[in-house]
């Protein structure tokens, strides 16, 4: 499939998730509708007092600031004519406790209330942007609403909670002034997950007889254009004695609050020590991803006789991560997470049919092989979740995020779309949730390499799965009792800092790719390209549309990065990315290719890509590689 293909697509899942907005919002990342070993037990009386770990617990925001002025780009906000840089991110560390009241249980289900009886008091911090902008988030506290306490429902038999909705008001000096300049502006509570978000929250037993609980929640919450007819307006940081601070109008800006609450105490990391990264605070940066170890897949559990069994299936991934790091607040800096096309393009991708999205990274074809039937899959590619944006908190003395991450993202492939088409609208067109632990570190010669990998729970029972031609001429599988999906999301970045000298070459001839497909390939690659000479050139041997060769003639973009068992020296590199332009011998038109080649040898991969799908191989490992 094309790049123009998979935008159109993503443009459809996209365009029918918007009018789902008020109900598109998911709490229970990581539940599951099985047994525990043990079935919790509530507390005695029903009430618990815990303090939270300050270290675990924080609450934070990543506000959009924008200039959308047009009506058709709101009240999303989303034009992509983002102002300072990126995003305005700040997160501020909690202490206080937290009041659990439990009410009689049901068929094992436990009703529960949240309350703050004391608030919850945080740190000072800096909402800080890359580029100009800085206000203090000062005066944190989290307050009850004065109305509706926080509340959900606990399965004591499995762990399940399922009608979670976390009620809390943000309150600091940033907040106080954006309502002063927009005085029509009611602020309201902050709702997890509301009419879209995410909330998750999970209870363990503890040896005294109460319940640990951990939760995370972030949200929505778009300004528009205007406010009863006054502009949006944001608050800058020039402010007289009383708060009365000057203003700029930013049509279409948005909120992204987020929150973490845990009364586990923080887990015992080890120092990273010399394996530190050294963080660029209140910058951006820009990783290369090392497709070998970077992957999105499913495992289909499902309970369908007629396939046999079950089956994994899993794509290779091109691109980039930014990481946008705010401004360090003890030991910690929040950090905003993008997936990026492979670098290179020198025209942005097709547009998409709503402004300010864009493509992120691209996949493979490859085929999901059950016992009994096998599925082509292709079209393959994520984009991220403009309106719950991935913002996690670095530990800058471990290295790792608190929590881990959670980074939605839509996907896009020939089965997803053929399952959501087939059942009907009972699968709302949302992201997928991917949560797990992330972190950063130095690799081989101090670059700084991030890691993630995510996953996910979905119940599909009574879900129908198509027929491997995708129709459902005939019929279609229709999943069983147990059945269930775990979609997951694995990430490795590198960002070099060494000076390029290597020259990276090869060949390999009649190499059978993944899908099945025989191909060819030659490469001279400086890694420092800058007036030196090139070469590449790659014949598909397919019969079908994907066969042909292309030969490169100008080069755009070149990445070269080591594996993390490289014993490279500084400017010596095991890994090659590289994108350009060329001819393809079945048309007269330009074409562009995106390639990766590892030379590592406990690591070896190749990636080639005419135009995001036109033709496409690659070696994917037979194990599912962990970054």
């Amino acid at each position: 499939m094309t790049r123009n293909g998979i935008l159109s697509l993503f443009g459809a899942i996209l365009i029918a998730a918007l009018p789902l907005a008020a109900v598109d919002s998911y709490s229970g990342l990581r539940n599951r509708r099985v047994p525990l070993p043990v079935p919790l037990k509530l507390p005695p009386g029903l009430v618990q007092v815990l303090p939270i770990d300050k270290a675990e617990s924080y609450m934070g925001d990543a506000v959009r600031i924008p200039d959308c002025p047009k009506n058709e780009d709101n009240p999303f906000g989303l034009c992509g004519n983002t102002l300072f840089g990126g995003l305005g991110i700040w997160n501020s560390h909690l202490a206080g406790t937290v009041q659990i009241k439990f009410f009689t249980p049901i068929n094992q289900i436990a009703h529960f209330e949240i309350t703050q009886p004391y608030n919850l008091k945080g740190d000072d911090a800096v909402m800080r942007t890359p580029q100009l902008y800085a206000f203090g988030a000062t005066s944190n506290i989290l307050l009850d609403t004065f109305n509706q306490y926080s509340s959900g429902d606990l399965n004591l038999t499995t762990g399940e909670v399922t009608n979670l909705k976390v009620n809390v008001i943000f309150f600091n000096i940033f907040y106080y002034a954006l309502g002063l300049v927009n005085p029509k502006l009611k602020p309201p509570s902050f709702t997890f997950p509301g009419v879209y978000g995410t909330a998750d929250m999970v209870f363990e037993q503890r040896s005294d007889g109460l319940l640990d609980f951990t939760f995370y929640g972030s949200t929505f919450l778009p300004l528009g254009n205007n406010i009863d007819g006054d502009p949006v307006r944001l608050p800058m940081p020039f402010c007289g004695p009383l708060l009365q601070c000057g203003s700029i109008q930013v049509a279409g800006m948005s909120l992204h609050p987020h929150l973490r609450l845990s009364t586990k105490p923080a887990p015992k990391d080890p120092p990273c020590g010399a394996a530190c990264v050294d963080i660029p605070y209140n910058s951006v940066i820009e990783l290369t991803v090392n497709s070998r170890f970077s992957s999105i897949g499913d495992d289909f559990f499902v309970n369908i006789p007629q396939l046999g069994g079950i089956a994994i299936g899993r794509s290779q991934m091109q691109g980039r991560v930014q990481l946008q790091f705010g401004d360090l607040n003890g030991d910690y800096v929040p950090v905003a997470i993008n997936a990026l096309p492979p670098s290179g393009l020198l025209v942005p991708p097709p547009p998409f049919p709503i402004s300010g999205l864009s493509l992120g990274w691209v996949g493979h074809d490859e085929r999901v092989r059950f016992p009994r039937f096998t599925y082509e899959v292709k079209g393959t590619a994520i984009t991220d979740d403009p309106f719950d944006v991935a913002v996690g908190e670095l530990n800058v003395k471990t290295g790792k995020f608190v929590g881990g991450l959670l980074w939605r993202t839509f996907w896009n492939q020939d089965l997803l779309l053929a399952i959501i088409a087939q059942n009907n609208g009972r699968i709302l067109p949302q992201s997928f949730l991917l949560s797990g632990p992330a972190n950063l570190e130095k690799g081989p010669n101090n670059s700084t390499v991030f890691r993630f990998n995510g996953g996910e729970y979905r119940p599909f029972d009574t879900f129908v799965f198509p027929l491997p031609d995708y129709t459902n001429t005939g019929g279609a599988f229709t999943s069983g009792p147990g059945s269930y999906l775990t979609p997951f999301f694995r990430a490795q970045a590198v960002l070099p800092t060494d000076t390029p000298t290597a020259v990276m070459s090869g060949s390999a001839s009649n190499v059978l790719s993944s899908f099945g497909e025989r191909f060819s390939y030659s490469y001279t690659i400086p890694c420092d390209a800058a007036g030196k000479s090139f070469a590449f050139e790659y014949t598909n041997t397919s019969s079908t549309a994907t066969g042909g060769t292309f030969k490169m003639d100008g080069l755009s973009s070149v990445a070269c990065i080591n594996s993390l068992t490289s014993q490279q020296r500084p400017g010596n590199y095991d890994t090659v990315t590289f994108t350009g332009f060329g001819t393809w011998s079945k048309d007269d038109d330009p074409h562009v290719a995106t390639v990766q080649i590892s030379t590592a040898p406990e690591a070896p991969y190749v990636t080639i890509q005419i135009d995001g799908g036109l033709s496409n191989v690659n070696l994917k490992p037979l194990e599912d590689p962990i970054p």
